[in-house]
């Protein structure tokens, strides 16, 4: 049986730096209406300062945080933590002009953000958005 190692070392080609740059693109694609819509929304909160990637607790519907248990507290609070990393990542994506309005990319990223925002708030509608 062969290893990984050695199949890899067969194909060793080596590329240029302008393949490598092609390779490294995001590509664009339209995405669906869902996740367009879902990033609008979250878009015109940053634009309104309704919300603030740089700041997760800008996130929350305090009033709602206020009211959960300990235990729902310190789930929210990790998740705060990693959606609001990631918010920031899908901003950046999005307002660079070195990358599509509209990829693939993007839409896995949304997909990410939509599952662990639900993943609290199938119990606790706990995010602004």
């Amino acid at each position: 049986m062969t290893d990984f190692t050695t199949i890899m070392k067969g194909s060793e080609k080596v590329m240029t730096e302008e393949e490598q740059k092609k390779v490294g693109q995001s590509t664009a694609a339209k995405m669906d209406t869902e996740h367009e819509n879902f990033l609008k929304t979250v878009l015109k909160l940053i634009d309104s300062k309704e919300i603030d990637p740089g700041k997760p607790q800008s996130l929350l519907r305090q009033s709602v945080y206020d009211a959960l248990d300990a235990k729902w507290k310190a789930k929210v609070d990790i998740a705060l933590v990693n959606i609001a990393n990631l918010l920031e990542h899908i901003v950046g994506f999005r307002l660079s002009t070195h990358t599509p309005n509209e990829s693939p990319e993007l839409q896995n990223m949304i997909e990410q953000l939509w599952q662990m925002k639900q993943r609290i708030e199938k119990d606790h509608d706990v995010f602004k958005f």
